[in-house]
C-alpha cells in the first residue's frame, strides 16, 4: 500500500462480526423437575422390586423406598431450585446442614430413642445395621435440605459472607 493512500476503515459492524458471541447455555436434563420426579418414581419402583426379590418384609421395603426417595428428592430439589449464591457458598450451607444439623437429628433420634426404648424396638424389627444406615441417610438429607433453606435467608448470607449490599 502506498503511503499517501488512506487506510480502509472498518465499520463497527464488521468488528462485531469477527467476535464470537457467547451462546446461551442450554439447560441440561438434570435441571428439569420432570427428570427428578420420574427418577424418584423409577427409583421407588426399583426399590420395591429389589426388596421383594431379596425377601425383605413390607416394613423394611418401605424404609428402603423412603430412604431412596428422600435422598434423591433432596438432591433433585437442590439441583432444580435456583440460588443467588456461588457454588462454593451453596455447598458450604449444604455441607454444614448435612454434617451439623442432619447428624444432630440422627444422634438425637438414636440417643433419645435409646433412652425411651424406641431405637431398640425399631432395631429389633428392621435390624440394627439396616436401621442405622437408612435413618442416617434420611437425616443427612433432611439436614442438607435445612441447610439449603438457611442459605436462602439474606440475613444469614450477609452475616456469614458479607455478600449483599447494606441497602438491599
Amino acid at each position: 500500500m502506498l503511503p499517501f493512500m488512506p487506510k480502509p476503515k472498518t465499520s463497527p459492524k464488521q468488528r462485531n462480526k469477527s467476535r464470537r458471541k457467547a451462546e446461551p447455555e442450554v439447560p441440561g436434563l438434570t435441571t428439569k423437575k420432570s427428570y427428578w420426579v420420574s427418577l424418584v418414581l423409577v427409583l421407588a419402583v426399583v426399590s420395591v422390586v429389589f426388596g421383594l426379590a431379596t425377601g425383605l418384609d413390607a416394613l423394611r421395603t418401605a424404609v428402603l423406598v423412603a430412604a431412596a426417595v428422600v435422598v434423591v428428592g433432596c438432591v433433585g430439589y437442590v439441583r432444580v431450585s435456583p440460588s443467588s449464591l456461588s457454588i462454593s457458598k451453596r455447598a458450604t450451607f449444604l455441607f454444614m446442614g448435612m454434617s451439623i444439623i442432619g447428624f444432630s437429628i440422627w444422634a438425637a433420634i438414636v440417643l433419645v430413642g435409646g433412652r425411651v426404648g424406641f431405637t431398640e424396638q425399631v432395631s429389633n424389627v428392621l435390624g440394627s445395621q439396616f436401621f442405622a444406615v437408612t435413618s442416617l441417610a434420611m437425616c443427612l438429607s433432611a439436614g442438607a435440605f435445612i441447610g439449603e433453606l438457611i442459605g436462602r435467608n439474606k440475613e444469614v448470607q450477609i452475616r456469614l459472607f458479607n455478600t449483599l449490599d447494606e441497602k438491599a
